[in-house]
């Protein structure tokens, strides 16, 4: 199947008068807002069964806190896995096989609330039939209409303008897919695992990975930790340069979390594992908490406790490792009021009374 597309262009005549503005097709995307009990409900919220809050379905790309997934060829469900309102948000949309080289401009979110999710149709059933690509070209999807597009033949991004926005756009840079994960479904209490994980404790889960993956992909955390002395896991041996930058890209490619409570210690840290404390999970809002989500991040990229890649090393008087580099960031972070999730946006301060 190819789709039509147009360009709007200005004749040669009247080219130099011509503005930007004038040169974009007059059309209009379908707006959505997802800020009401009417038009939305919310995901992880006291009394939501554990077995929903920790399945496969509410895994997401930390690249995209906003996530849009196609329930069948018609229908998606659009869900803001951040835990603040987000506003004037344009979803966009590539699909396959159809002679489509560029993303399209699928529609509009004027707001949608913290945690919130709702199922939709999309735009081109039984409505708009034309839409932009992100190079203001008209695409016609009317041929779509009644068959709808195959869930395997789409994926969907968002962008917009608005500082918030910027901030979790950073995160396009991480591979992280994040999973809420229960470690101790037969309840065990002699392990280091909290008997479930709440819903509570999965709210205040996705702020921190929101900002410390900020952290991570900031340019300063990376000048920072390619300048640090590094040693290995025999404990003696530096990381070259671009060791560690390999390191620290192995941190950004990292394919998968999956996050869950730990209790009597403050981090538990390996493969795809990673575990927090109460006090972390409480703690990360008002103040830095990198010497604990460091080390354990340090765990899952292969580093054991005789690196500094876990545990700091102190070198001329000096501490050394990752755990310091992201310390000293994420206070500069605080001080610079550079952290998309605040005490002041999140939409449940009560979580961390």
């Amino acid at each position: 199947m190819k789709l039509l597309f147009k360009a709007l262009v200005c004749s040669s005549i009247f080219l130099a008068s011509c503005s930007d503005k004038e040169s974009i097709p007059n059309v209009k995307l379908q707006s959505y807002s997802f800020d009401s009990e009417t038009n939305s409900t919310l995901m992880f919220q006291d009394g939501e069964s554990q077995e929903v809050m920790t399945s496969e379905w509410r895994a997401y790309e930390i690249s995209k806190v906003i996530r849009v997934k196609p329930i069948d060829n018609k229908t998606i469900e659009v869900a803001n896995f951040a835990p603040i309102d987000l506003e004037n948000i344009t979803i966009t949309a590539v699909i396959e096989n159809e002679g489509i080289d560029k993303p399209i401009k699928l529609f509009n979110i004027d707001k949608i609330r913290a945690h919130g999710k709702q199922e939709i149709n999309y735009p081109f059933i039984g409505n708009t039939s034309l839409f932009l690509n992100t190079s203001n070209e008209i695409v016609d999807l009317s041929n779509f209409e009644e068959t709808g597009i195959n869930p395997n033949h789409i994926t969907f991004d968002f962008t917009g303008d608005n500082k918030i926005v910027h901030k979790l756009k950073a995160l396009r840079k991480l591979k992280w897919v994040i999973k809420y994960h229960d470690f101790d479904h037969n309840n065990d209490t002699s392990n280091n695992w909290a008997e479930d994980i709440s819903a509570k404790d999965i709210r205040r889960f996705t702020g921190l990975m929101i900002n410390l993956g900020v952290v991570f992909t900031s340019d300063n955390f990376k000048n920072e930790f390619i300048s640090e002395h590094i040693v290995g896991n025999d404990g003696t041996t530096a990381l070259t340069e671009n060791e560690k930058l390999g390191a620290y890209n192995i941190i950004l490619n990292k394919p998968r979390y999956n996050c869950g409570k730990v209790v009597n210690v403050s981090g538990l840290g390996g493969g795809a594992t990673f575990g927090l404390a109460e006090h972390v999970l409480r703690d990360y809002i008002r103040k830095e908490t990198g010497f604990i989500t460091a080390h354990e991040i340090g765990h899952t990229i292969g580093y054991n406790h005789s690196s500094n890649m876990t545990y700091p090393h102190e070198v001329n008087g000096v501490s050394t490792g990752i755990s310091p580099v992201t310390t000293r960031i994420m206070n500069q972070f605080f001080e610079d009021g550079l952290f998309p999730v605040t005490l002041e946006n999140y939409y449940l301060p009560s979580d961390f009374e």
